[in-house]
């Protein structure tokens, strides 16, 4: 078992899901996901149970779907209905149906037992559909394990030398120590960095001319979920962590999905509460956070070859690994107690 299956996945932004059949892979397994009539969303098997074509190249008829092959029509539960040309339906004409909710603007999948999907296990997220915050937010395939990304949002120092013409700050943020904690099964990291120049992004949507205390507070959710409080204001407060009433806050947020153990799909998110109508915000912010993370995932793919390629080479530790380390035991375990009781069914 490489993945945790008794879990909630993000599958596509909401506005991603519309009249057409989506395909994606999740998990290592073929999923084909659409709208009923209604707009509830349908997740089904993307493979036909007769000559095996991808669902997703079919047609949405209501609520159903019907392959682009022979015509198979199958219900949102997965049961083919229809077979043209006889008028009974084979034993076993059936595709499994995975649970699927719809919330905070995200589409969610439970890939593991329908029995245990549930819904109050979703990641609590409301900034992304609250109407008071703006989101900026961007998908990105990434051809690399997904755990390579959450190893790098929770490692803060990167920053600093990866990201020099979007986030990073005054390099000497690098040295600034981070705070890491756990608490049962969730993982979080902490810095504040106070009087530092603004970094390049930072300076164009707040409109900061001086210097700045910056923090960036980190919550990693299991398996896959990482969510990112972070902002500028004006340098100088003298209270302990830095006074954020004189500055820009954002909910960077991270939706991490495994599609094999060599891709990822990988939604992000940048929420707002300020300069509401303002839709040169909106584009700017857009255009910071995908220049920033595409830069993460072309560094993290050639980490992916290095790995494959090197895979006997001995690899350290280093301090900022803390909060990656205990995220990855936490799945580890979470993984084996699945493992564990799905034996004992």
């Amino acid at each position: 078992m490489t993945f945790l299956k008794n879990a909630w996945y993000a599958v596509v932004w909401s506005s991603g899901l519309g009249v057409e059949p989506i395909a994606r892979t999740i998990t290592d397994e073929f999923v084909v996901l659409y709208r009923r009539d209604d707009g509830t969303p349908v997740a089904l098997e993307d493979c036909c149970c007769h000559r095996a074509l991808p669902l997703s190249l079919g047609f949405i008829e209501g609520d159903h779907i019907r392959c682009g092959y022979h015509g198979l029509l199958f219900a949102p539960n997965g049961n083919c209905v229809e077979v043209p040309g006889q008028s009974t339906i084979p034993p076993g004409a059936k595709v499994r149906s995975y649970p699927v909710v719809e919330r905070w603007n995200t589409v969610w999948i439970w890939m593991g037992q329908e029995a245990e999907a549930d819904e109050t296990t979703i990641p609590e997220l409301p900034w992304l559909d609250d109407p008071g915050w703006i989101p900026s937010s961007g998908y990105i395939h990434m051809n690399a394990h997904y755990q390579l990304l959450v190893d790098n949002l929770l490692d803060l120092t990167h920053v600093t030398y990866l990201h020099t013409r979007t986030i990073a700050g005054d390099p000497s943020e690098g040295l600034v120590p981070v705070k890491t904690e756990r608490d049962g099964d969730t993982v979080q990291v902490r810095r504040w960095m106070l009087d530092t120049p603004p970094p390049p992004m930072f300076a164009d949507a707040g409109g900061f001319t001086g210097k700045v205390d910056r923090w960036q507070l980190i919550t990693w959710r299991p398996p896959s979920t990482v969510v990112l409080d972070i902002g500028c204001a004006d340098a100088g407060s003298g209270a302990p962590e830095g006074d954020r009433s004189h500055g820009i806050s954002m909910w960077s947020t991270h939706l991490i999905t495994p599609e094999s153990d060599t891709a990822t799909n990988y939604h992000w998110c940048y929420a707002r509460n300020y300069a509401l109508d303002d839709a040169e915000m909106t584009r700017l912010l857009y255009e910071g956070g995908d220049r920033t993370f595409n830069e993460d995932v072309a560094v993290l793919e050639e980490q992916q070859v290095a790995l494959l390629d090197n895979a006997e080479a001995p690899l350290i530790d280093i301090n900022i690994d803390n909060a990656p380390m205990q995220a990855r035991r936490i799945v580890d375990q979470l993984i084996a107690t699945e493992r564990n009781n799905s034996s004992e069914r």
